[in-house]
């Protein structure tokens, strides 16, 4: 493989990096002595401002290589499914606050039905009419 097919889906990486919504992501390919390739992906936490993530590939192979970087990221979850995994996230923290600190069943069994209306939702993929 030339360094111009490796440069092709280096860029295309990057690419389907920014669909899936990530922050500043690079995708590099290094060669060092003694060392099998590697190809790793960064981007930045959106959350944070000076914390990276980092995934990294190694496989003698290139074109082999390539592929688990583009499996990577083709399971990243979409723009949509993690905002929406963040907000179900918060609002799982939410309902376990209210539980751990007693808060009244009419403020948090809401927050509960909520939840299980978004979990139906996102196993379905039905989108809730507004």
């Amino acid at each position: 493989m030339d360094t111009n097919v490796i440069q092709k889906r280096l860029n295309a990486l990057a690419k389907a990096m920014m669909a899936k919504g990530l922050r500043n992501p690079d995708a590099k390919f290094n060669l060092r002595a003694n060392v099998e390739p590697q190809v790793y992906l960064t981007w930045d936490n959106i959350k944070v401002k000076y914390n990276n993530h980092y995934e990294f590939f190694n496989d003698a192979d290139i074109t082999a290589m390539l592929a688990k970087a583009d499996a990577f990221v083709a399971s990243l979850p979409s723009p949509d499914e993690a905002r929406m995994n963040e907000f179900m996230t918060a609002l799982g923290s939410v309902i376990d606050l209210g539980r751990e600190n007693n808060i009244e069943v009419e403020f948090v069994n809401p927050l509960i039905a909520t939840m299980k209306r978004l979990s139906e939702n996102v196993l379905t993929d039905q989108r809730v009419a507004s």
